[in-house]
């Protein structure tokens, strides 16, 4: 018996388009022309568009955004697998949850953000910022941060910060500034952390390059700003190891001699910016390697014997442009000892060499004691610099006192602290070469004790000034003062109150700046 021949489905694909008011009303057109059915039915005019628009995606576009989405998915678990073979564990992911006031959005991946305590691997992806918080983080970082790390020359940056097609290492200078930037502002703190770890990832990612040319100005800057913003917003230990690749980078581009031979070579304005940039990045990490070594009695990382490198010029020059005029060299700066201040950088410099010169009297002090006893030049290097550091605290306490009644300076105000404890740390260089009860420690003692007394005073002023606008590194003269009080208790019947007094400023400081926890737990291990 034969079977019956097989029905041939119809094809539920019509042929031909639908007309214009089946397509609005989506119903199924039959196709018929001149009027399909529809139309006829219900009276209107049958439209068949001879060219109509293709609907939905292009060909292929589904297919790379879904090859795209895997790609990032496969470099997400990629990063965190690395992340946790390093930790030995799983890191939990929080979500991230802060939210803007309304003036700019701000796209974050929390799978890649937001890992508490987790540093990024090598990646170049950055959080999106809108064109409106882009010109807000630039304002407020040249508003606030730029005082006290005046590296970076507004018009050059503000030439190119814009570009789409940016470097590895100016993107990260950007981030790390916005970084900066948004640690002082109350409004946009929530974002510290996003823009934080996407300019770590940035500076990894050019780290990785074999390319010298990518290792240049903007990627020292960023290494510089970023530590310091690790200093007063992640951690010592992470703020220092930052200092030191930037201190390396330094070396190696050998921007401590960037004057030895520039006579004979003519510049134009923009190579004379950019040449007054590597000096002042030189000098800023010049300045944090001596304020941090010291303190911490650390060996130091440039020997100022072999510096070559001008000081910078004034900010309004490093403004203009207007940079023919050169500048001293250090030497020559701290022996003509002006009787007016010169500008609050050179001062910071100046301050921070003799901070070093301190550091390596007591140092070289120590060796003679271990290996042959105190050689007779210590008095003489011992005076010498004392008489530079009382002549160069009355400098800046008169040009202090000069200023008329109104807002506190807080650039002044940092730089009176340092120069009196240079001078506290200069008197604590006699306690380890002469007994405890002579005449001649017992006066250095007393010298300290006023230094002490003044930096309290200071301490004073301090919590006078919004924490905006406090410099970040204030925290390290004051601990030394309360050092001072600690290890002598029996100076003066005040000084356990000057003591909690000069804690409770620490303390304060504390809640807006990590380093002054830092200073903090090293007091108590005192």
């Amino acid at each position: 018996m034969s079977s019956p021949a097989p029905e041939h489905t119809q094809s539920r694909k019509r042929p031909g388009a639908a007309c214009v008011e089946c397509r609005r009303r989506k119903m199924r057109c039959d196709g018929k022309q001149p009027q399909c059915e529809n139309c006829v039915n219900s009276g209107v005019e049958c439209i068949f568009s001879p060219s109509n628009t293709r609907r939905g995606p292009k060909k292929g576009h589904l297919k790379s955004l879904q090859i795209r989405i895997t790609n990032l998915e496969n470099r997400l678990l990629e990063q965190r697998h690395d992340h946790s073979t390093a930790t030995g564990g799983t890191t939990s992911v929080q979500p991230f949850s802060h939210g803007y006031d309304g003036r700019s959005e701000l796209n974050v991946l929390p799978h890649e953000f937001h890992v508490p305590g987790a540093i990024p691997g090598p990646s170049a992806a950055t959080i999106p910022v809108s064109d409106l918080l882009h010109a807000e983080l630039d304002q407020l970082y040249f508003d606030r941060v730029h005082d006290f790390v005046p590296v970076v020359h507004r018009h050059r940056y503000l030439s190119w910060t814009k570009d789409a097609d940016k470097h590895l290492s100016r993107r990260s200078l950007q981030y790390a500034m916005w970084s900066m930037a948004a640690s002082m502002s109350t409004q946009l703190d929530h974002l510290c952390d996003p823009l934080y770890r996407s300019a770590r990832g940035l500076l990894e990612a050019s780290g990785l390059t074999d390319d010298p040319a990518l290792h240049d100005t903007e990627h020292v800057q960023a290494l510089l700003v970023l530590s310091i913003y690790e200093f007063t917003r992640h951690t010592f230990r992470r703020g220092w190891i930052s200092a030191g690749q930037c201190f390396r980078l330094v070396q190696l581009m050998n921007w401590h001699r960037i004057d030895t031979n520039l006579e004979a070579v003519p510049l134009q304005p923009d190579e004379l910016i950019c040449m007054e940039e590597k000096r002042r990045v030189f000098w800023m990490a010049y300045v944090l390697d001596r304020f941090v070594c010291t303190r911490l009695e650390n060996p130091l990382t440039f020997d100022e014997r072999i510096i070559t490198t001008r000081l910078p010029a004034t900010e309004n020059a490093f403004l203009t442009g207007q940079l023919s005029q050169p500048t001293g060299f250090l030497p020559e700066i701290i022996a003509a000892g002006d009787s007016v201040p010169r500008t609050w950088l050179t001062e910071c410099i100046v301050l921070a060499a003799l901070c070093g010169q301190i550091f390596s009297h007591k140092q070289q002090t120590t060796v003679e004691q271990v290996l042959c006893g105190v050689s007779s030049g210590f008095w003489q290097r011992h005076q010498w610099l004392e008489a530079l550091l009382v002549k160069k605290s009355q400098i800046i306490s008169a040009a202090q006192l000069l200023i008329p009644a109104g807002p506190i300076d807080p650039m002044l105000l940092f730089l009176n602290l340092v120069a009196h404890s240079n001078l506290l740390y200069h008197c604590t260089a006699v306690d380890s070469v002469s007994p405890t009860d002579s005449d001649v420690v017992l006066g250095y003692q007393q010298r300290a004790w006023i230094s002490a007394q003044e930096i309290v005073r200071l301490t004073r002023m301090v919590s006078e000034l919004n924490h905006f606008e406090i410099h970040p590194f204030t925290p390290l003269p004051i601990m030394l003062c309360a050092k001072f009080f600690m290890t002598h208790p029996n100076m003066d019947i005040s000084s356990p109150l000057q003591l909690q007094e000069v804690l409770g400023t620490l303390q304060r400081l504390a809640e807006t700046n990590y380093l002054s926890r830092d200073c903090l737990s090293r007091c108590v291990d005192v």
